[in-house]
C-alpha cells in the first residue's frame, strides 16, 4: 500500500495543488462578491436556466414559454437538467460537476501517461502544466462544459491512437466498442467535436479500417443529425443560434470571397489566440522529431499528434478564440499530454536515467506496450547536453505565451467573477425584484434568466429566431429592434449602448434613464449597461425601481443618469 502510493505520487500531489489553487480562488471571490458565489462567464447562466426550464417545465429555452436553439452542449445542458430534476436547482451544481469533471481529467492523463511508462517527474509536470497552462480552476469556475469537452476527447483521441496502433491487442475490442460509444458524447458535449470526429475518422481510413471508420461517423454525428431535426420542427435552425453567430461562416459566393473570408479569420484568430498556434507549432516540432527517431506515422503518440493538428486546422478556422479558454481547452489538454508522452522518445539522454527512463518507451508488444523495441541508453556527453538545452530553450520560448495567457487567467479569475457579480447578477436581481413576469429586452441573457422568470427578448439572437435570421442575412437595423420589442410587447431594455452601432443604434423614442458601470471590467461586453424605457410611458416607473434598487448595488457600481435625480425623472406619458 505505501508503495503504491509513493509510485502515484505525482497524481496525488498534483491533485493537492489543483484543490488548493480553486480553494484560493474561490475564496478570493466569495470575499469580493460579498459572499455570493458567481460564475465567471454569463453563458455558465445560460445553461442552467435550460436546464432547469427542462427539469421543470419540459421546455428546451431560455425562459418557460418556448423552445429555444441557444445551448451550443446538448450533454452539458441535459447533465444539468437531470441534477436538477432529482436534486433541485441549485447554482453549485457546475461547480461539482466540473470539479469532478477536472479531477478526472488528471486522473486519466496520469494514466495514459503512465502506460506509456514515462517518469514520474515528467508526469508531475505534465499534470502542473494542465493545472497552470489550460488552466484547469478556471475552467471549473467558467461553470461551463470544457471539463467534460477536454475528458472525453483526450480519453478518446488515446483509444483511437491504440487501436489504429494496434499496441494493445488483448483490448481491442474494448477500446472500438468504447470509441463508438463516445463518438455521440464527443458531439454531444460541444458541436465541434465534429472536427475531432472528422480527424479521427480520416486517420482511421488511412489506416484501411473503412467500417470502422463508418460506424464511427455515423455515431458521431447522430447527435447533430437528432438536434438538427428536433430544431427544425420547432422552426429554428439545424445548429444553435450560438454556433451559427459565434462561428465563422466562410463566403462562398466567389472563390475570391471564400479565399479572403477565410484568411481574414485566420488571421483573426492569429492575433487572438497565439498561444493555440504556438503550442501547435510546438506538437509539430515534437512530431518531426519522433519522425526522424524512426516513430512510424501509426505508432499510438504520432496518430495522437496526427489527431490534434487535423482537428486544430478547422477548429481555428472557423471558431473564434473566446475568453477563459472556453474553445480551445481541448486542444491545450491534447497538446500537453501529447508533448508530455513523446519527450522521452525526442530526448532520451537530455537528463538520464532519473528522469526519462528509455526502458519503458515504445516496448514490444513481447515485452507489454507501445509496440516499440527498446531503445539503447544514451549516454550523456556534451553533445546530448548542448542539444538538450537548445531544444529546452526553443521549447520554453514556444511554451511563453501559453504560459502567459494562463497565468493571466488565473490572475484575473477573481475579477471575473466581481464582473459578472456587479453587472449581470445585479441585472438578474433586479428584474426579479421588479419586472418578473414582464417582457424584457437584452443582450446578456444568462443571469437574468436563470434569476427572474420573464418573457425575454434577446436583441443579440443567442434566445430569438428572428434577430439570428437578420444577423445572418446582414440585415439586422434599429427599425428591426423596434420592431420586435414591439411586438413582444417590451417594457425596459437592458443593454450596451455600442453594441448596435453597426446596426444603426438604438430606436430614438426609448428613454434611457440610467447607466451602471462597473470597474475593472475583464470579461463582460461593456464597462457600462444602459437602462431603456422602451415604452415612455414605463419611464417613471423604471426610474423608480432603478432609485430604489440602487442602495443595494456594490459600492464599486458607478450609476448615472436621471433616476438618480428626482428633479429630473423622466415625465409619465
Amino acid at each position: 500500500m505505501k508503495k503504491t502510493l509513493l509510485r502515484r505520487w505525482p497524481l496525488y500531489a498534483s491533485l493537492l495543488v489543483f484543490a488548493l489553487l480553486v480553494r484560493l480562488v474561490l475564496t478570493l471571490s466569495l470575499r469580493q462578491n460579498r459572499g455570493c458565489f458567481v460564475y465567471a462567464l454569463d453563458d455558465a447562466y445560460i445553461h442552467m436556466a435550460m436546464a432547469r426550464n427542462l427539469a421543470l417545465h419540459g421546455v428546451w429555452g431560455v425562459t418557460r414559454f418556448a423552445f429555444t436553439s441557444s445551448s451550443s452542449s446538448m450533454l452539458w445542458t441535459l447533465l444539468l437538467s437531470m441534477t436538477y430534476k432529482l436534486f433541485g436547482a441549485s447554482p453549485i451544481a457546475p461547480l461539482l460537476w466540473n470539479l469532478l469533471f477536472a479531477v478526472l481529467i488528471l486522473v486519466a492523463a496520469y494514466a495514459i501517461l503512465t502506460w506509456y511508462k514515462v517518469a514520474a517527474v515528467l508526469k508531475f509536470a505534465a499534470l502542473l502544466a494542465l493545472i497552470f497552462l489550460v488552466p484547469l480552476p478556471t475552467l471549473v469556475l467558467s461553470g461551463m462544459e470544457q471539463t467534460l469537452q477536454s475528458l472525453l476527447v483526450m480519453v478518446t483521441v488515446f483509444l483511437a491512437a491504440r487501436v489504429l496502433a494496434g499496441e494493445a491487442p488483448r483490448s481491442v475490442r474494448r477500446d472500438t466498442i468504447l470509441l463508438l460509444v463516445l463518438a455521440p458524447l464527443i458531439t454531444g458535449v460541444r458541436f465541434e467535436g465534429m472536427f475531432v470526429i472528422i480527424a479521427l475518422c480520416i486517420l482511421f481510413l488511412m489506416g484501411k479500417r473503412w467500417w470502422f471508420a463508418a460506424a464511427f461517423a455515423a455515431c458521431g454525428f447522430l447527435p447533430v443529425v437528432i438536434y438538427g431535426i428536433i430544431s427544425e420542427s420547432h422552426g429554428w435552425f439545424w445548429l444553435p443560434s450560438s454556433v451559427l453567430l459565434k462561428g465563422v461562416s466562410p463566403d462562398l459566393t466567389s472563390l475570391r470571397g471564400l479565399s479572403l473570408s477565410l484568411a481574414v479569420a485566420a488571421f483573426i484568430n492569429l492575433y487572438k489566440g497565439i498561444h493555440v498556434y504556438v503550442l501547435l507549432i510546438s506538437v509539430l516540432i515534437v512530431y518531426i522529431m519522433a519522425c526522424t527517431r524512426g516513430r512510424s506515422a501509426f505508432e499510438s503518440r504520432q496518430v495522437m499528434g496526427a489527431a490534434l493538428l487535423l482537428t486544430a486546422l478547422p477548429h481555428m478556422e472557423f471558431i473564434q478564440v473566446g475568453p477563459l479558454f472556453r474553445y480551445d481547452a481541448y486542444l491545450l489538454v491534447l497538446g500537453v499530454l501529447f508533448i508530455a508522452a513523446q519527450l522521452p522518445v525526442v530526448m532520451p539522454g537530455l537528463m538520464g536515467r532519473a528522469l526519462f527512463d528509455p526502458r519503458g518507451i515504445g516496448r514490444s508488444p513481447a515485452g507489454a506496450r507501445g509496440g516499440q523495441t527498446d531503445p539503447p541508453r544514451p549516454r550523456l556527453d556534451g553533445t546530448v547536453v548542448a542539444k538538450g538545452l537548445s531544444v529546452g530553450a526553443l521549447a520554453l520560448l514556444l511554451f511563453f505565451p501559453l504560459a502567459v495567457k494562463g497565468s493571466r487567467l488565473l490572475w484575473f479569475l477573481p475579477q471575473c467573477t466581481k464582473n459578472i457579480y456587479e453587472q449581470q447578477y445585479q441585472m438578474g436581481l433586479f428584474i426579479h425584484q421588479y419586472y418578473e413576469g414582464a417582457a424584457v429586452a437584452l443582450n446578456d441573457v444568462g443571469a437574468v434568466n436563470y434569476l427572474a422568470d420573464i418573457h425575454c427578448i434577446d436583441l443579440w439572437g443567442l434566445a430569438n429566431r428572428d434577430v439570428t435570421a437578420l444577423k445572418r442575412a446582414h440585415r439586422y437595423y434599429t427599425a428591426d429592434i423596434d420592431s420586435l420589442t414591439k411586438q413582444a410587447g417590451a417594457r425596459i431594455a437592458i443593454l450596451y449602448d455600442h453594441w448596435y452601432g453597426g446596426c444603426g443604434g438604438l430606436p430614438r423614442e426609448w428613454v434611457r434613464v440610467g447607466q451602471w458601470t462597473i470597474p475593472g471590467n475583464v470579461i463582460d461586453g461593456g464597462d457600462t449597461v444602459s437602462f431603456y424605457a422602451v415604452d415612455p410611458s414605463e419611464a417613471l416607473r423604471l426610474s423608480e425601481c432603478l432609485r430604489e434598487f440602487s442602495v443595494k448595488l456594490p459600492p464599486d457600481v458607478a450609476q448615472s443618469g436621471s433616476y438618480l435625480d428626482w428633479n429630473r425623472l423622466p415625465a409619465s406619458q
